[in-house]
């Protein structure tokens, strides 16, 4: 016969998994008809998008592109230094056995390292290692049970858990294409030679059934000037969208991460050479929930009969703090950097630092690569150099903190490089964000029938050892009584605390 029980449905994350997948894409850059030959690499950065992914069988077919922003020797008289700003596209699969549905997965993308070679004066090749980040949030409804009405012999194990019930989750693209200024400080554009970009300042306000959400894209831009010479640009673009929801109300919390997904940068003539036009797409991932404290039955047995039911384990996601950690780094490299030179770029590349967990404290170690780029004086020539700096860093969270499911990410870093003769100063903040889940394994629980049991089975006096990992509450349901019989009888005055190989009096 099935047993009726009163329910309460929600809907929760499972805990959070994360996969790293390395690939080499292999790519040759053809230096286009109108720009003169190249006679030496100075500099290659790349940017590698995912502009789609499709799922399918545990695979993840990804389609995307990587831009390229070149600068070389070039053989011109007129003007040595050329940028060249290409994109090629890519597609890889990577399979696993955590990806199943397109709206759980959330894949991004990172240069780990680049290889390149200049076979001829018209042909770049480049091997490019890139990092695919995999998270995987899977949603799963569960069915709690509140009560079991009418049914006076079930023993009930009751818990109060706060829960971050999932009310919608939305992914969604920003795109748009906008003609935005140089500072009126900054000379004309000539060419564009590289381009580095970060959001940053992101904010969101509700209102009624809609989220807007604002934020700004910085580009940091090297180029060859209305003279001939290498100059130096920031620029805020900024974006914003409307998300609508009929989930929202007054107890909504929002949970939203940025994803660039493409993005070029270029002059636009039509206007002047000091207006740049930015076509970009951000993707947007928006989880709608709610903190709802709920007392639910965790565990259940019937003192007169055999209970049988399907059980559906699941580790569970209840809540998570988020941390912010930072490390700094400052160091003086003497004699790094060439005679009768200035420093014109710099950037800093930390995909070969890695964070591990060990007991409580959170370790930053490997080696960040600091590439500056110099000009000569007195010839206008370019110089690339790449300075190795060792990361060995620990940072200690709370206690409480390492039983959690704690997922680690270097984030960003800040960075500034002084020249100091040909000697440079540098200081550097790493950013790592610290995302402790509090894990814990639920049952959901179907389809309970009871059937007839012979109670002649069970003695009505038992003398019971308790063993490593017993409970009052595991000893009255293997006997079929209550927790208060037992705890009468044995006149215990903490039930939580039993001994192991103290003798329970056990009557039915």
């Amino acid at each position: 016969m099935d047993i009726s029980t009163n329910n309460m449905k929600l809907n929760l994350n499972k805990s959070k998994v994360t996969e790293k997948e390395e690939k080499w894409i292999e790519q040759d850059i053809i230096v286009p008809d109108n720009m003169p030959d190249a006679i030496k690499i100075i500099n290659i950065t790349s940017v590698p998008y995912i502009n789609d992914v499709e799922i399918n069988n545990n695979r993840a077919k990804i389609v995307g592109k990587i831009n390229y922003s070149v600068m070389y020797m070039a053989n011109d008289d007129n003007m040595s230094v050329r940028g060249l700003n290409v994109s090629y596209p890519y597609t890889t699969n990577i399979e696993s056995g955590n990806i199943k549905n397109k709206d759980d997965v959330v894949i991004k993308s990172n240069l780990k390292n680049i290889i390149y070679s200049l076979p001829n004066e018209r042909k770049i090749a480049i091997k490019n290692e890139v990092t695919f980040n995999i998270n995987v949030v899977e949603k799963v409804t569960v069915d709690i049970i509140k009560e079991f009405p009418k049914c006076e012999d079930i023993e009930c194990k009751k818990q109060t858990t706060m829960f971050n019930n999932i009310k919608e989750k939305k992914r969604s693209l920003i795109c748009s294409c906008e003609d935005v200024m140089l500072p009126k400080d900054c000379s004309a554009v000539y060419e564009i030679l590289k381009v580095c970009s970060k959001i940053k300042d992101t904010e969101y306000k509700e209102s009624y059934n809609k989220i807007m959400l604002k934020g700004i894209i910085e580009l940091c831009i090297l180029y060859i000037g209305e003279n001939r010479n290498i100059c130096n640009a920031k620029v805020d673009v900024p974006f914003s969208s409307m998300v609508e929801s009929d989930c929202i109300t007054d107890n909504s919390l929002f949970n939203i991460e940025y994803c660039i997904r493409d993005l070029n940068v270029k002059i636009n003539p039509d206007i002047d050479q000091k207006t740049l036009n930015v076509d970009y797409k951000i993707e947007n991932f928006l989880t709608i929930y709610e903190k709802e404290e709920v007392e639910y039955i965790r565990d259940f047995y019937s003192k007169n009969r055999d209970l049988k039911y399907e059980v559906n384990d699941i580790d569970i996601a209840t809540s998570n703090n988020m941390l912010q950690k930072e490390i700094n780094i400052t160091e003086t490299i003497n004699d790094i950097l060439p005679e009768n030179s200035r420093l014109i770029e710099y950037n800093l590349d930390t995909s070969n630092v890695s964070a591990t967990l060990d007991n409580d404290v959170i370790r930053i170690n490997g080696i960040s690569k600091l590439t500056v780029i110099t000009q000569n004086k007195d010839t206008g020539e370019l110089d690339n150099k790449t300075i190795d700096i060792m990361v060995d860093k620990n940072i200690s969270i709370d206690e409480n903190m390492k039983d959690g499911n704690v997922i680690i990410e270097i984030k960003d870093h800040r960075l500034n490089v002084t020249q100091n003769g040909n000697s440079v100063d540098i200081k550097i903040v790493i950013y790592v964000d610290v995302d402790v889940e509090n894990v814990m394994n639920m049952s959901s629980i179907n389809n309970i029938q009871d059937l007839p049991i012979d109670l002649k089975n069970i003695s009505s006096i038992n003398i019971y050892v308790v063993k490593e990992g017993d409970s009052i509450w595991k000893i009255a349901k293997k006997y079929k009584t209550s927790m208060e019989n037992i705890i009468k009888t044995n006149n215990l005055e903490n039930p939580n605390m039993i001994d192991i190989g103290q003798k329970l009096l056990v009557i039915r």
